[in-house]
């Protein structure tokens, strides 16, 4: 039984409620009187529902397995509700958005069971673009997601630690999706594009037959990362924590990771790894923005 909700991405810290998508059970006949109820995998809406539905189904499936207990994926219609129904203790296990680390992880007490590695924050440009350095966005403008995300979060952040500032310096225009942008950039709407780069950037180089280049590049980033709620069972959150660090080491796990993205895969936590976070997060906060 599925049942949809609508909503849309902007970025982090912003959580759930809502619709759930999809309920899985562990591998066994009808649960008979008696059997625990289902734990619940929320995940951070930064897809569609159909395609969180289709990328993380399977891996709720294989958490199931692993746990011998039903699970129940879901999401929400917008992160305001994700992050209310998260900070209120509503999921057993969830996958977040970095800046989460801070209210969940460091204040509430979860439990990190793994992150996606760190990569960059980039700025790029057609091939053939003027543009040479950041600072030549002067007079220019620039494709940004929305204005929560991680990407705008550290570009915003970046650019104006350089002294180029947003409707002062250049032109900020923002766009739903990473896709989006870069479709303007093609057609010449937009001078350069923010994006966090990976297998998405390299497929629509592909997909358009076009090639683009880096303006700037931050330092790497972590992640989201699956979390579980504070009291969650130790024996099963480990079991969780080495069956997402081992997906990638054999076909079946691979496999998973492909659902989510030509690129996925997670490894395990480490406090420190998000230290860059928690800076941007303080920055953003001297900035007068709005971050739990």
């Amino acid at each position: 039984m599925i049942q949809h909700s609508t909503f849309f991405p902007p970025w982090l810290i912003p959580f759930l409620t809502g619709s759930w998508l999809l309920c899985i059970g562990a591998p066994q006949a009808a649960e008979p009187a008696g059997t625990p109820p289902a734990y619940r995998f929320g995940v951070f809406p930064y897809l569609s529902p159909t395609r969180i539905e289709q990328a993380y189904a399977p891996l709720a499936a294989a958490f199931a397995e692993q746990l011998g207990r039903s699970l129940r994926l879901g999401t929400a219609k917008d992160f305001d509700t994700f992050r209310t129904r998260m900070l209120r203790g509503d999921f057993d296990i969830a996958l977040v958005p970095p800046f989460a680390v801070v209210p969940l992880v460091d204040r509430r007490g979860y439990v990190p069971l793994a992150r996606r590695p760190s990569s960059p924050v980039r700025i790029v440009v057609l091939i053939n673009s003027s543009l040479e350095h950041v600072g030549d966005l002067r007079g220019h403008s620039l494709g940004l997601p929305p204005a929560r995300s991680l990407v705008s979060v550290v570009i915003h952040v970046d650019l104006e630690e350089r002294g180029l500032q947003a409707g002062k310096d250049f032109q900020a225009r923002r766009f739903p999706s990473t896709p989006a942008c870069l479709h303007n950039l093609l057609v010449n709407r937009v001078d350069a594009c923010a994006t966090a780069g990976g297998a998405g950037l390299r497929s629509f180089e592909r997909k358009m037959g076009v090639r683009l280049r880096t303006l700037y590049q931050s330092q790497p980033f972590p992640h989201m990362l699956f979390v579980a709620r504070p009291d969650f069972p130790a024996d099963e959150a480990d079991r969780l924590k080495r069956f997402l660090a081992g997906l990638q080491d054999s076909d079946e796990g691979r496999e998973l990771l492909r659902h989510i993205s030509p690129d996925s895969r997670f490894v395990p936590y480490r406090p420190a790894d998000y230290d860059v976070i928690r800076r941007y997060r303080e920055t953003m906060r001297r900035h007068a923005q709005t971050l739990p």
